[in-house]
C-alpha cells in the first residue's frame, strides 16, 4: 500500500490528486486543508471517477495532520492567501507570505511522527525547500523541491514543436533556480541521442541556434498561463506525479530537481535545482554535469540569489 498526503487543496494539490487517480499511481490519498468543506468536496468527487476508470479502488478522503504519520509522501502545495504576484511576475515575492504558513505546516506535520519524502510545489520552491528541511529536521534528502523540472519539460516541448519530434526524446535539463534565475544547459542537451550541436549542423537555420530566445521563453511562459487561466496546474501536477512514480518504485530516476547543495559545483547550504537520482528515500546522490564556464557562472549566480532570500526569512523560522 502506498499512501500520499496532499496539503493544499487547491488547483495544484487537486490536479495532482485527480492525475494520481487516473493513472492508477497509488493506493490512498488524504487531502488536507483548512477549509473542510472543500476537502471532503474533492475527496467525494475523486472517488465518483473510480467506477468508470481503470484504476484499482482506492481510499481517498478529507484528512487532518495526524494522518501524515504512516505517509509515504507529503506534497505541500498550498500557498498562502497573501502571497500574489501583485505585478511584479518574479516567484522570490512569494516568499515573505508563505514562509509562517510552511513553517506551521512542517510542524504539524512532523508532530503526526512522519519521516517520509516530502515533496513541496509552494513557491518560491527552492527557498521554501530550504525552510521545510530546517524546521522539519529530516535528512536533506528527504525534503524535495519541483525544482526546475517543469522548465524542463516546458524546454523539450518547445524543442519537440520545433524540431517535430516526440518531447520524450528530448534529453536535457533547465537549471537552477525555479525562476528568473534559471538556464538550460545546452552543451548537455540530445535529440534522440544525437547532441544538439550536432544537429544544429544539419539544421543552421533553425530557430534552436538562438538560445537566448528559448531561456526567456521558458521563464516566462508559466506567467503567461498564469495570466491566462489564474493558475497553472496541469504541468506542475505531472511534475509531482512523475516525482512520486520515481519514489514509490525506487526507480533511481536522474531527474532536476530542487535539492539541498554540500559544495557540488562550488555551491553549499542552499537548495536548487540540479539534476539528482531519486528513489524512495528521496535524493539518493546529485548528479554533477560537466560544465562549460559561463553556465557554472550562472549557477554560482543562481545560489546567490536564493542564498539571499533564505537568509532574509531565516529569522522567522
Amino acid at each position: 500500500m502506498t499512501k500520499v498526503a496532499i496539503i493544499g487543496a487547491g488547483a495544484v494539490g487537486m490536479t495532482y490528486a485527480n492525475t494520481l487517480v487516473a493513472a492508477d499511481l497509488i493506493d490512498e490519498i488524504a487531502i488536507i486543508d483548512i477549509n473542510k468543506e472543500r476537502t471532503e468536496a474533492n475527496a467525494w468527487d475523486l472517488r465518483h471517477s473510480l467506477p468508470y476508470l481503470k484504476s484499482s479502488a482506492k481510499q481517498i478522503y478529507s484528512a487532518d495532520y495526524e494522518t501524515c504519520q504512516n505517509a509515504d509522501i507529503v506534497v505541500i502545495t498550498a500557498n498562502a492567501r497573501a502571497a500574489t504576484f501583485d505585478g511584479d511576475m518574479d516567484r522570490l515575492k512569494l516568499l515573505e507570505a508563505n514562509v509562517s504558513m510552511i513553517k506551521s505546516i512542517t510542524e504539524r506535520v512532523m508532530a503526526s511522527g512522519f519521516n517520509g519524502v516530502f515533496l513541496v510545489a509552494s513557491n518560491p520552491v527552492d527557498v521554501i525547500s530550504q525552510v521545510i528541511a530546517e524546521v522539519s529536521g529530516l535528512p536533506k534528502g528527504q525534503v524535495i523541491g519541483t525544482g526546475t523540472l517543469l522548465e524542463t519539460a516546458r524546454l523539450r516541448d518547445m524543442i519537440a514543436e520545433e524540431v517535430v519530434v516526440d518531447p520524450k526524446n528530448i534529453h536535457g535539463y533547465v537549471l537552477g533556480e525555479h525562476g528568473n534565475s534559471s538556464f538550460a544547459a545546452w552543451s548537455n542537451l540530445s535529440i534522440g541521442s544525437l547532441p544538439l550541436t550536432k544537429w544544429l549542423e544539419r539544421h543552421p537555420e533553425s530557430k534552436l541556434a538562438d538560445f537566448d530566445y528559448f531561456d526567456n521563453r521558458v521563464r516566462e511562459i508559466g506567467f503567461d498561463i498564469f495570466n491566462g487561466k489564474g493558475n497553472t496546474s496541469y504541468g506542475i501536477a505531472s511534475v509531482l506525479a512523475r516525482l512520486t512514480v520515481a519514489i514509490t518504485r525506487n526507480e533511481q530516476a536522474l531527474l532536476p530537481v530542487s535539492a539541498y547543495m554540500t559544495g557540488h559545483y562550488g555551491i553549499k547550504d542552499v537548495y536548487i535545482g540540479a539534476p539528482c537520482v531519486i528513489g524512495k528515500n528521496g535524493v539518493r546522490e546529485i548528479f554533477e554535469l560537466n560544465y562549460l564556464k559561463k553556465k557554472l557562472r550562472l549557477t554560482k549566480k543562481s545560489a546567490a540569489i536564493l542564498k539571499e532570500n533564505f537568509s532574509s526569512i531565516k529569522h522567522q523560522i
